[in-house]
């Protein structure tokens, strides 16, 4: 005589199987977005700080280039200005500016001739360019060199 087997079947484990499986993709998926979004935003923050150096050496040039054509057209007291793109000049004095760089950056020159290293002279003036832009928070940039009046006779 044959004996009969009992069959076990598992109709609840397939359904198991796919929602684990389910969870495992969209946990995946959130990562993999998560990540790329970062670096995205990396990206972007990267470019705009490139850009943001880019505008400040450019504003030091200007200085460089009107301190060469005639120390008389560097201001004699410490002053701060703002510097427009493509500024060929200093322009007017301005305590507040605006973002008047492509509406996103702010770039301002201010010259300090009380500096210690300058030793009261008045052939020697420290420069400071801040090129500012807003992100998630305020960010900027900031360059700052020494100029002296190299064809004052000593």
């Amino acid at each position: 005589m044959k004996k009969k087997r009992k069959v076990f079947y598992a109709h609840g484990q397939s359904l198991i199987e796919a929602i684990v499986a389910t969870g495992v993709v969209v946990v995946l998926a959130t990562g993999l977005i998560a990540v790329t979004i970062s670096q995205l935003r990396v990206g972007q923050m990267s470019k705009n700080r490139m850009q943001g150096l880019q505008y400040a050496k450019e504003g030091m040039e200007v200085v460089r280039i009107l301190k060469d054509t005639g120390w008389d057209k560097i201001p004699t007291t410490s002053k701060k200005y703002c510097l427009p793109k493509n500024a060929a000049d200093l322009g007017v004095e301005k305590s507040a500016c605006p973002y008047d760089i492509d509406n996103f950056f702010s770039r301002t020159i201010e010259f300090a001739h009380e500096d210690p290293q300058c030793s009261a002279s008045n052939s020697c003036m420290k420069v400071t360019v801040t090129v500012g832009w807003k992100e998630t928070k305020d960010r900027s940039v900031v360059l700052t060199s020494y100029m002296t009046n190299w064809r004052t006779k000593q």
